[in-house]
C-alpha cells in the first residue's frame, strides 16, 4: 500500500486517501458508485407519476380517459407491458369491454412504428 504523500501548494479541494487533490475526473460519479446505493435509489419522477396513475386506473371501475391519455403521453417503454396488462384486466371485468380501452390495448401493443388508424 502506498504511503500518503503530503502535498503543499495544491489548490484546495477533495483529496484522495493519499492526500492528493482530486480532479473532476478522479471524483466518484453516480455511475461508479456501488450497486448497493443504486438499489436504494428512488425511482425516476416520471415512473412514480405513471405508477400513481396505474394504481388509480386499477382501482377505478371506469378509468378516466384523461388519466389514460396522461399515462400514454408519459409512459417509458419498459412500463408498457404493465400498462397493457392493466387495460386487459379492465376489459375482462365487465361484460361489455370499452371500445376505447380495446383500441388503447391495440395501439399500445403494436410497438414502435406508424400508429394504426382508428
Amino acid at each position: 500500500m502506498r504511503e500518503p504523500v503530503p502535498r503543499s501548494g495544491d489548490a484546495p479541494g477533495p483529496t484522495d486517501p493519499w492526500g492528493a487533490t482530486m480532479t473532476s475526473t478522479d471524483r466518484p460519479t453516480a455511475d461508479s458508485r456501488d450497486d448497493a446505493t443504486n438499489e436504494n435509489a428512488r425511482p425516476h419522477p416520471r415512473e412514480m407519476f405513471i405508477r400513481f396513475l396505474l394504481d388509480t386506473v386499477r382501482e377505478d371501475p371506469y378509468p378516466s380517459g384523461t388519466q389514460l391519455d396522461l399515462i400514454e403521453e408519459s409512459i417509458p417503454a419498459a412500463m408498457v407491458p404493465e400498462y397493457v396488462e392493466v387495460l386487459i384486466e379492465k376489459s375482462r371485468e365487465g361484460c361489455f369491454p370499452s371500445t376505447d380501452v380495446l383500441r388503447r390495448i391495440q395501439r399500445m401493443s403494436a410497438g414502435p412504428g406508424p400508429s394504426p388508424r382508428c
